[in-house]
């Protein structure tokens, strides 16, 4: 079995998320106007290098600095930061010991265990420093993400507060990324759940990603798209990825019509409802779920 640095990890979850046929978003047979599919094949790279490289340090905030700044050098726009954020303190749950897999007595496969992952991905947000958030708001200042808009304190322009969960707590009523640090990452364990699930029921993994997009999306407003086109559009947006699932089995001639007829209505607009968000938070879910995909040694 081939053994996988976590940053090689992070690069084939980015690459796999990218390389799934989803709706609006950048993949190999749709980019947009600034971005390619090919960005994305160099900024996963450069990002997996560069989490290899600092993360002896195991310092989040070192880690997402390096990582940014690697993506910023390598790539010119901003494909991964919010996949970044996200993965990152997964990664620092130890590859040696990753407690959300329990390797059983016997059994070959590592079992997804959502309590472990959650009891440790706390323990990484919670024990982060002021060092740590003054990185990650340098960081995030590098990317320069689209969307942020100001508010009134610990907003990105001003200084780091003593805690990053601090920033994340006050954001997350408009940002699933800071949503994800605030509560433990409480979706993308359930979507974790459910992408194992989908995984085993379809040929390919990349059919498994596309029918979660769809999934996810029907059930919340992508936040991206509320802060670039306000909340109206964003429930509109989901209500459409409703539309989709109840148009009849995936991969059926009535979803894919459903779906491009979506997709087409979420290219509209020089991409203003790119889903980008969700995007983000899948790439994370592809990390946890590759570990019962491709387990380490041990």
């Amino acid at each position: 079995m081939e053994t996988l640095t976590v940053g090689q990890r992070v690069c084939r979850a980015i690459l796999e998320e990218a390389s799934s046929i989803k709706a609006g978003n950048v993949h190999p047979q749709a980019s947009f106007s600034n971005m390619t599919y090919r960005d994305f094949q160099v900024a996963s790279e450069a990002i997996g290098q560069a989490i290899d490289a600092s993360w002896h340090t195991h310092s989040l905030g070192e880690i997402i600095f390096a990582s940014v700044q690697a993506m910023a050098q390598a790539v010119s726009v901003n494909t991964s930061l919010g996949t970044i954020l996200l993965m990152v303190p997964l990664t620092l749950c130890s590859e040696s010991s990753f407690p959300s897999f329990a390797k059983q007595r016997n059994i070959q496969d590592y079992v997804w265990n959502p309590q472990r992952f959650q009891k440790c991905i706390l323990g990484v947000i919670h024990e982060s420093t002021y060092e740590d958030s003054q990185r990650i708001y340098e960081a995030i200042r590098i990317a320069n993400p689209g969307g942020l808009g100001k508010v009134d304190s610990r907003d990105i322009s001003q200084a780091a507060p003593v805690s990053i969960l601090q920033a994340m707590e006050q954001a997350s009523s408009w940002d699933d990324v800071a949503l994800q640090y605030a509560n433990g990452y409480e979706q993308i364990i359930q979507w974790t759940s459910r992408l194992i699930e989908l995984a085993s029921q379809h040929a390919k993994r990349t059919d498994a990603i596309r029918q979660l997009q769809i999934e996810i999306l029907a059930s919340r407003p992508d936040s991206l798209i509320v802060r670039k086109s306000g909340i109206d559009v964003g429930k509109q947006v989901q209500f459409r990825a409703y539309e989709v699932l109840q148009s009849g089995r995936y991969a059926s001639l009535a979803f894919e019509k459903a779906w491009r007829q979506f997709d087409e209505y979420l290219r509209e607009d020089g991409h203003r409802k790119n889903p980008g968000t969700v995007a983000d938070l899948i790439a994370a879910t592809v990390f946890l779920a590759s570990y019962a995909w491709e387990p380490v040694d041990g």
